[in-house]
């Protein structure tokens, strides 16, 4: 069979190809000018379609096309279909509408209709949104109106000073939190039939496990459980506790944020004796939350860890955030460089 390969290409050609290569807006041209590349560089068409694993007769379908249009012949032409119901204008307008009512795609609907006199269905409303980056997701209760942003911002500024300074082996960084679980508490989506939705059995009073935990970025968790209400002394037997455990050689900064508990005299008064074991405190900003990432642990906790059966009793509910928690590092961790992004084993 013979070896077939496009004309010599041109530095001027060579620099288009590379940069639609690493540019392009779209895959599929992109990997098509990979091939027009391959193939100057003498490989054949076996070759190419065995690298970019794609049938042999596309590569030689993109390199007539290269011959025959240049870079134009590698880039997918419009494809003809039914003319969109909404126009650019109706876009812009459908933006206007949900930012007056972005809970309510029924009276959005009828709002559009009225308006234009084009029937909609709601399915394309929400596919119309998603095409002008809205996402629907629940309204979220929010301090950012409270807070001082500058104090804010500095506060950021050192939280990102202390992680360089853990990372060079300067110290130990932990944030600091108390979180509570209960039988009456939110409970996680799950997937379930139509119709027949998960269920567990809802609890109007319950007791209540508060769990108060020093957690690091390199994995490291030190936690301390209580199932009466939290103090001031609880948050100070909690701190003493993690004192007791930490290396003595070993200097650790806390982040903690500003809970009545955390400002106390009592609690104050034992800042001074804390720093003698080479532990020292930095306190958040007010009204900043996100800033504490322990704060993605109870949540990862509470809508992803814990399985639905750890609600049936509270011994139950004690016992798998026990297991949770002291697996944490090894069975459970999270991916500080990513929130988001979670493991599990």
């Amino acid at each position: 069979m013979a070896r077939r390969f496009v004309a010599p290409l041109t530095e001027s050609e060579q620099q288009t190809l590379t940069s639609a290569y690493h540019h392009g807006e779209k895959r599929a041209s992109r990997r098509r000018a990979h091939a027009i590349l391959l193939s100057d560089q003498g490989h054949t068409i076996d070759q190419i379609s065995e690298i970019l694993q794609v049938r042999r007769d596309a590569v030689s379908r993109w390199l007539k096309q290269w011959e025959t249009s240049g870079l134009d012949g590698l880039i997918d032409k419009p494809r003809s279909g039914r003319t969109p119901i909404l126009d650019e204008c109706d876009h812009q307008r459908l933006q206007e509408l949900v930012a007056e009512q972005p809970h309510q795609i029924r009276s959005l609907q009828a709002r559009l209709q009225e308006e234009t006199g084009k029937t909609v269905s709601t399915v394309t409303l929400r596919r119309a949104l998603k095409k002008n980056d809205f996402s629907f997701k629940r309204i979220r209760h929010s301090l950012k109106a409270r807070r001082d942003e500058t104090d804010f911002r500095n506060t950021q500024g050192l939280l990102k000073a202390l992680q360089e300074r853990e990372d060079q082996g300067e110290h130990e960084l932990y944030y600091f939190d108390e979180s509570g679980f209960s039988q009456s508490s939110s409970v996680p989506y799950a997937w379930s039939p139509i119709g027949k939705p998960c269920e567990v059995t809802a609890y109007s009073h319950s007791r209540r496990l508060n769990v108060l935990g020093f957690l690091s970025r390199a994995g490291k968790l030190i936690y301390h459980t209580a199932t009466k209400a939290v103090t001031t002394e609880t948050v100070i037997e909690a701190f003493d506790q993690f004192v007791a455990q930490k290396d003595p050689d070993t200097f650790a900064v806390v982040v903690l944020d500003n809970a009545s508990m955390h400002r106390s005299k009592a609690f104050r008064r034992k800042i001074v004796e804390w720093m003698s074991h080479r532990v020292h405190l930095v306190y958040l900003s007010a009204y900043s939350p996100e800033l504490n990432l322990i704060e993605i642990l109870w949540r990862q906790m509470k809508y992803a860890w814990l399985p639905l059966s750890a609600y049936l009793s509270f011994d139950r509910l004690c016992n798998e955030v026990d297991r949770l928690l002291g697996g944490y590092g090894s069975e459970y961790a999270i991916n500080f460089e990513k929130p988001l992004t979670t493991r599990s084993t």
